[in-house]
């Protein structure tokens, strides 16, 4: 069959361009993201610091898109959470753990698996998969709260029959009709550590370990992960193949408390004191301005930052213009600040450093070298 990737992503978003900072737990409603064709990820511009105060990713995961046909070769994954700087919009690693954690969705790999089936055939018809992973590839094995499961394919409420044939599923989890109603609270407990329950439609997840299966025992289910707890981001993507597959993550809503965004390198984007000029010498005496170009380069357009949200060495800019500063045929950003409200240097400092946000929301980062006269 051949592959189509209609690649389009709708998202619907209520959200400040800029992320502020704040110390009290906020909501935030991000309404509904869509994503169709074979492969579509991206994430939302906050930064959460979970060190401050829990937080809770609450949506309605609709699955009706996906297409089930794998006797044709086609299939697909979702996936939903949260994840430290620098880390990918999908699988963020793969088989370990430090970049957080995520709702991995996938589903019976038996073709026209959601289509009514005959009763009685088959006779364990198990539709949809719902799991929390650390590490992209990683199976129910990886949950070790409250305890290791010593059986972790003895599962409750990883997997979901959505019309009802399955005669090992209960009126709780069959007849879904693929929408899921899905909750996922996080808690540090360190700066690198913290905890993950989910559960879907009002259910938390659980394993079985005396046999007796209108009991759980080891509920509810959950797991510890890692990363950066201060700096994460929410994001969401889908990979698929074969056919056109969507997926819907709808009432997007998040709660916690906002967190500076980082200072990582992946953020960082190249600038240029005083272009032309070597040191860059500053006499913060001076009345005069400081240029200060934001530089275009085959990754970034400098151009889509937002001057509004741009500060240099504690300053704002005066004035800013687009033209070509470095001279390579594309577009700069050159600022100016006044001298004097450079407060973040003094006669030590050896560097400058300059932030802001694009107009997409996304926070960018830049240093130099400064030379301070007179010694």
């Amino acid at each position: 069959m051949k592959r189509q990737l209609l690649l389009a992503l709708v998202v619907v978003l209520t959200l400040t361009v800029v992320p502020v900072w704040a110390s009290d737990p906020v909501n935030y409603d991000y309404g509904d993201v869509t994503l169709t064709g074979g492969s579509q990820a991206g994430h939302f511009p906050e930064w959460w610091d979970l060190t401050a105060g829990d937080l809770v990713l609450s949506f309605t995961y609709d699955a009706t898109g996906l297409v089930d046909d794998y006797g044709g070769n086609a299939h697909a994954w979702g996936e939903f959470g949260v994840r430290s700087p620098c880390y990918g919009d999908f699988n963020p690693t793969w088989m370990n753990e430090g970049a957080g954690v995520w709702l991995a969705t996938d589903y019976e790999w038996s073709a026209n698996t959601f289509d009514p089936d005959p009763v009685g055939y088959p006779t364990l018809d198990l539709d949809d998969k719902l799991i929390l992973q650390k590490g992209g590839g990683q199976g129910e094995g990886a949950y070790n709260l409250p305890s290791t499961p010593p059986s972790p394919g003895d599962n409750h409420r990883v997997w979901w029959d959505r019309d009802g044939v399955d005669p090992w599923q209960n009126g709780e989890t069959a007849n879904t009709g693929g929408i899921y109603t899905v909750e996922i609270k996080l808690h540090a407990t360190s700066d690198t550590a913290g905890t993950a329950y989910m559960n879907i439609r009002g259910l938390y997840q659980g394993f079985e370990t005396d046999g007796n299966w209108n009991t759980i025992e080891l509920t509810p289910a959950g797991m510890t992960f890692t990363g950066d707890m201060k700096h994460l981001q929410v994001f969401y993507g889908m990979f698929g193949y074969g056919a056109t597959h969507t997926v819907a993550f709808n009432d997007i809503a998040v709660d916690g408390v906002l967190g500076e965004p980082p200072m990582a390198p992946c953020l960082e984007r190249p600038i240029d004191i005083k272009p032309g000029s070597y040191p860059n010498s500053i006499n913060l005496k001076a009345k005069g301005l400081v240029p200060v170009a934001v530089l275009t380069t085959d990754s970034f357009d400098a151009t889509t930052v937002d001057p509004a949200t741009v500060s240099f060495a504690g300053a704002v800019p005066v004035r800013w213009a687009t033209e070509d500063v470095d001279q390579d045929g594309d577009f700069d950003l050159l600022f100016h600040f006044k001298t004097q409200e450079l407060a973040d240097l003094d006669q030590n400092s050896i560097e400058a450093f300059l932030t802001g946000y694009t107009f997409g929301g996304e926070f960018i980062w830049g240093k130099d070298t400064v030379n301070i006269v007179p010694k």
